[in-house]
Parts: structure tokens; C-alpha cells; sequence
């Protein structure tokens, strides 16, 4: 940012020793007029110029300008999430954010449609408490773009699947052997999202969240991930009645009206060991 003094340097020419002199008794009427007159325009410069910063950030970035900003307002795009009904009112994160990336602007490939990504702040928080998150924040609207937010079960869940996994002590040295140990998986994500939210009251309000008009759920395919075609599901399904085993990796592909010219977003639940994650927008394995 500059400083007034750097302004002054920098707007009609006029230099510290004049700002010093200016205020010296000995100058004659004439200098003295012609000094003040070129301070009034210096400072009108100066003013258009501190002005026309301020509109250059706003363009910039618009409703978020920095780390500290994005993580504000993630929390508050958060409440109204909650207050629109599209997730759980308990969804809540301990302590500052564990991390702030900026992604500047960029044209996704072909995993995402040729989609253009506006310049965003991805906000984390990770390891701390019930819940964790990826929340992507366009520094423009202050929207949330996409969301990956995880929920831990609580000790009274039971798991409804354990499975043994084995992995090598050493990847690098396998000489080390391997060792073997027990993955829980549950199905808690009502800890999420409500219990009685169907897929078309999700999207709707989704929709309306992100300015658009309507949606609509198509048919997923997926030849080159999984090799899978998913035909689209009946808007009053449960949002807890899709399938949400991980090896399926099964996920709902929503067209939003007026989204980049019928660029895919996508809808997914997934078990992880430990962890039950909500996943939506554009920034999905597959788009």
C-alpha cells in the first residue's frame, strides 16, 4: 500500500524537499500561491489515485481481499448453508482455520469440462474436533464454490463395516515387511446433512444459493475412472438413501440453469475409515 508521502512523490511532480518548504515563512506571496495551488491538485491526484487502488482490489478480489477475510467469510457462507436447510445445524469447526491456500484464476481440462475456476481461497480445517473440511471461497461473490466437509462418528456409533488392511512398514525397503491393522467405516452421515433432505430439496436449495434458476440430475457416466453409468435418481430420493459404499464411488451428476453452459456440478456421499464425507460442486475427481 502507499504511503501518503509516496503518493505525494508520485502525483505532479513534486518532491519531499517542497513538502518541507511549504510550510517555511520566508516564501514570498507568489511561490507561496503557486505551492498551494499544486498541493490542491497533488491531493486531488493523490485521492483519485487512492480511489481508483481501492476499486482495482475491489475488482480483484470483491468480497473477500486476503486469508484472514476468506476464513470469515467461509464460516458465515456456512450459517447459511445451515439456515437454507443443506446441512446440519451442529456442523462446526474448533479453533482458527489449519489452512488457507489462494488458487488464482484458472480453465480446468477435460476431467472439468474446459470450466473456468475464478480466483478462490480454499479453506481448511483438519484434525482438530468432530468435523472437518475443504471449503473453496470466490474472492468475487463471497460464495462458496464447492465443499468437502467430514464428520468423525461419535463413540456411541457403531461401525457397519471393519475391514483388515495391510501396507508395508517401509514402502522404500520392503526387506521391513508389512503391517496389518483394523479400519472402521460408519454411517453417520446424518451428522451432516438432515435426515428427511431429499435430493431435489438439496439441489433447489442449492440452486437458489448459487443464483440460478434450476437444475437438473442427469445420467453419470464414468468410462474413465470406473467404467460405470449411473442412470439419474428420483428427485424425492433421501439424500441418506443413495448409495455411499466407497469402492462404488458412486456420485450424483447435477446440471445447474445457466452454469457454464451446462457444465456438470456433482453430489457425493463417501465412507472413508473414520469418517463419513459430504461432497458438491464443480471440483470432483471426475469434474
Amino acid at each position: 500500500m502507499l504511503d501518503s508521502l509516496a503518493l505525494l512523490r508520485a502525483m505532479n511532480g513534486i518532491h519531499e524537499e517542497d513538502v518541507v518548504m511549504a510550510g517555511n515563512m520566508y516564501f514570498n506571496e507568489r511561490k507561496s500561491t503557486h505551492l498551494k495551488t499544486k498541493r490542491i491538485v497533488t491531493l486531488a491526484l493523490a485521492a483519485a489515485l487512492i480511489l481508483a487502488l481501492s476499486v482495482g482490489a475491489w475488482a480483484a478480489y470483491g468480497k473477500v481481499a486476503g486469508p484472514q477475510e476468506a476464513e470469515r467469510v467461509a464460516l458465515q457462507e456456512l450459517e447459511v448453508w445451515k439456515e437454507l436447510g443443506l446441512i446440519c445445524p451442529e456442523v462446526s469447526f474448533e479453533g482458527p482455520a489449519t489452512k488457507i491456500v489462494e488458487v488464482e484464476e484458472y480453465q480446468g481440462g477435460g476431467y472439468w469440462y474446459d470450466r473456468l475456476f475464478p480466483h478462490s481461497y480454499e479453506v481448511r480445517w483438519y484434525g482438530v474436533g468432530k468435523y472437518n473440511c475443504n471449503l473453496s471461497v470466490d474472492t468475487q461473490s463471497g460464495k462458496l464454490l464447492y465443499a468437502v466437509i467430514g464428520a468423525a462418528p461419535d463413540e456411541w456409533d457403531e461401525p457397519v463395516e471393519t475391514v483388515e488392511h495391510t501396507q508395508p512398514i517401509d514402502p522404500y525397503d520392503l526387506d521391513k515387511g508389512s503391517e496389518t491393522f483394523t479400519l472402521h467405516i460408519y454411517d453417520n452421515f446424518d451428522d451432516i446433512v438432515p435426515a428427511d433432505l431429499t435430493v431435489d430439496d438439496f439441489c433447489s436449495r442449492l440452486a437458489e444459493y448459487w443464483g440460478f434458476t434450476g437444475y437438473r440430475i442427469g445420467d453419470t457416466v464414468d468410462e474413465l475412472w470406473y467404467d460405470a453409468h449411473w442412470e439419474a435418481v428420483d428427485g424425492s430420493t433421501r439424500l441418506l438413501d443413495l448409495p455411499r459404499t466407497n469402492p462404488t464411488n458412486y456420485y450424483l451428476t447435477v446440471f445447474f440453469d445457466g452454469d457454464q453452459e451446462g457444465a456438470p456440478m456433482y453430489l457425493e456421499l463417501e465412507n472413508f475409515p473414520e469418517n463419513c464425507t459430504l461432497m458438491l460442486g464443480a471440483r470432483h475427481a471426475i469434474g
